[in-house]
């Protein structure tokens, strides 16, 4: 009767072990299908997520970039917008210029009279929209008496102007424009486009200029003779 317990003994633990080594088999297998579950989910979640870094850097390049190039853009502009202001400051100086050297008088009683009129600006009011800018000279004389004569000096600066010729716009910005023809100007920048000086010397009537002597010195400047600072 031993024996025979014996054998059903052995017999049992042979079936509980290999259930056993069953259970850790399904067990192992089991995690490994939760292994391999999750890592394809994350195959399938990082490509995504990479695609959406990699869009996320390209945007902020883009950016970047078109940043770069509109500050580009400004500067040219502005350089090109301040050629062309220097460029038109320049005829407008040389056209007053011109007619100071034919007659500096004239000039300033020109000026006296009328300086807003078409002649001191880079092209005539009418043809400026409102609210635009402009090119204005603007004249300071001096007069200094000599033995011979007068001589005559005149500072011309020229001013970058902002122009207000409709009623309305000049209204709500808080001025007034009582002239039917009238505007109301408006200076843009806190420097001058151009500045020069020149002078014209007028002899008076009945003179002589003074013969130079061997080395040129004591000689008087003659009527029209003009000089630029």
């Amino acid at each position: 009767m031993a024996r025979g317990n014996a054998r059903r003994s052995m017999a049992d633990y042979s079936v509980a072990s290999h259930a056993r080594g069953v259970a850790a088999g399904d067990e192992r297998l089991e995690r490994y299908h939760e292994y391999v579950g999750r890592h394809r989910a994350e195959r399938r979640v990082w490509p995504g997520a990479a695609f959406i870094v990699e869009a996320l850097l390209l945007l902020v390049f883009l950016a970047g970039s078109l940043a770069v190039l509109m500050d580009l853009n400004a500067d040219a502009d502005a350089a090109g917008a301040q050629s062309t202001d220097l460029m038109g400051a320049l005829v407008l100086a040389s056209n007053v210029a011109e007619e100071f050297a034919a007659d500096p008088v004239v000039l300033q009683e020109a000026y006296a009279a009328d300086p807003a009129a078409d002649r001191w600006f880079s092209c005539p009011l009418d043809a400026v929209e409102s609210g635009s800018g402009i090119l204005r000279a603007e004249c300071t004389f001096a007069t200094e008496p000599t033995e011979g004569g007068l001589l005559h000096r005149l500072t011309l600066t020229v001013w970058k102007e902002r122009v207000l010729t409709d009623r309305e716009q000049a209204a709500d910005e808080g001025y007034v424009i009582n002239d039917p023809e009238g505007a109301v100007f408006e200076r843009w920048e806190e420097e001058p486009v151009y500045t020069v000086e020149t002078a014209r010397y007028v002899a008076s009537a009945g003179t002589r200029p003074a013969l130079p002597s061997a080395d040129g010195a004591g000689a008087a400047p003659t009527e029209g003779e003009v000089s630029h600072g």
